[in-house]
């Protein structure tokens, strides 16, 4: 009996100390769908408008035609069950831009990152009808591998397939990157998002004033 009362109370004390630091911002946050099946996460840049963004690979995929590999766009995307459309599209950074009439709380961008920075990756791994949030911690705000390569921001920590498009928050819960893969081989235990600078020059002029 004591031990039953000893595990309630260390739960209680755990989902207290979590919720604390979680940032609720469900309405601004969503699960991106291709018909009944959750694919990614999306979020709110310009609740006017029903701007969200989310990761290029979220909405289109390779696939092989006539013995060439292409690019080809997802069907059926939605959010919060209203269609959605790309209205900008930047496969090189892997980023989107949609649009659906569905309009929720903006989230903003946030300050450059810095290296040691916490953040919350917020979204919807395996398609779950409820959000999820993990923290993470930067370990290189910009990371570029070679001339001309795709930079990147590089996190301390794991996300999951759906995590995809999600928005990292910084301690005011703003955006300062996008989830997009998680590392594999010698990036093992290590996410790579958007860099800063990247998201910022992508959604410029879409932000809601």
């Amino acid at each position: 009996m004591r031990r039953a009362v000893l595990s309630v109370l260390l739960a209680v004390v755990f989902y207290t100390t979590t919720s604390a630091k979680l940032p609720w911002h469900a309405e601004s946050i969503r699960p991106l769908m291709s018909g009944e099946q959750g694919i990614c996460t999306t979020w709110s840049l310009n609740r006017v408008k029903g701007y969200w963004v989310t990761a290029a690979h979220c909405v289109e995929y390779w696939a092989e035609v006539d013995e060439a590999l292409v690019l080809l766009p997802r069907e059926n995307l939605r959010i919060a069950g209203k269609v959605a459309t790309v209205v900008q599209k930047d496969s090189f950074n892997d980023l989107a831009l949609l649009r659906a009439d569905e309009h929720a709380p903006a989230l903003h961008l946030g300050r450059y990152p810095h290296v040691g920075d916490e953040v919350t990756a917020y979204g919807y791994p395996g398609g779950w009808g409820a959000p999820f949030a993990t923290w993470l911690r930067v370990s290189n705000a910009y990371f570029k591998p070679s001339s001309g390569a795709q930079a990147k921001m590089v996190l301390q920590g794991t996300l999951w397939p759906g995590h995809s498009g999600c928005p990292l928050l910084d301690s005011k819960a703003q955006v300062i990157g996008v989830g997009q893969w998680q590392g594999s081989d010698r990036w093992t235990n290590l996410t790579l998002v958007s860099a800063w600078t990247d998201l910022h020059a992508f959604i410029a002029g879409f932000e809601e004033d």
